[in-house]
Parts: C-alpha cells; structure tokens; sequence
C-alpha cells in the first residue's frame, strides 16, 4: 500500500480515498464546531469526470448482466488523500485465483433439525 497522486493511478486500481464529508449531527449548538468527518472510500478507479467541480470515481459494486457500476463520486477538493491497495494488474491476478479456487469448493448441504 502506497499513497498516490490522482494521475498516477490507472482505471482499474483498488484504492481507497480518504476525504473529509460534512455530518449530519444533532448535538448542541458549542458541539457543532467541527461539522466534517472523515470518511474512507474503497473500490476501483474508474477515473475522474465533472466539467466545472472533479469528482474521483469509484466503482462499488457491478451488475454482471448489464456491466453496470454502482460508485461513489467524490469531489476532488476533499479528497485528504489516496491510496494505492493493488495495481490493476496485480488485481486481475488475484481475482482470477479467487474465482479459481471459488469453483472448486463445494459446500455441505445440512438439513436442518427442528427440536421439540
């Protein structure tokens, strides 16, 4: 794990972003003095849009049917900083041997007893 610049990464990278989001607190009023949070994003690098304000963007989750991506769109001004779990390619290896040893572990099946 390193920390990175926005340019050095490649679509495709597991990172994780850490960046500062504002709260929603009901506390009183000498509480609210700091009202940011800091949240930390996990998932894969899918780039960075936006025309007037950037916004890093993260894949979640997919839809295999579809190739549709859930993410997470983070402005870059909050984004304190980020950090480079595994490379793409390094990535692509380890979930081929994830899937690899997913198919070949069967699972017991047990019925189940009800007691009385």
């Amino acid at each position: 794990m390193k920390a990175v610049k926005i340019d050095d990464l490649e679509k495709g990278d597991l990172i994780m972003v850490r960046w500062s989001d504002a709260s929603e607190l009901r506390a009183k009023v000498e509480q609210h003095n700091q009202p940011e949070v800091y949240v930390k994003d996990w998932g894969v690098f899918l780039g960075v849009s936006g025309i007037s304000r950037k916004h890093v963007i993260i894949g979640k989750d997919v839809v295999e049917t579809w190739n549709e991506w859930g993410a997470a769109r983070i402005p870059l001004d909050l984004v304190e900083s980020i950090t480079l779990m595994m490379s793409r390619d390094q990535l692509v290896v380890a979930l081929r041997e994830i899937q690899a040893l997913v198919r070949r572990v069967k699972l017991r099946k047990y019925k189940r007893v009800e007691v009385t």
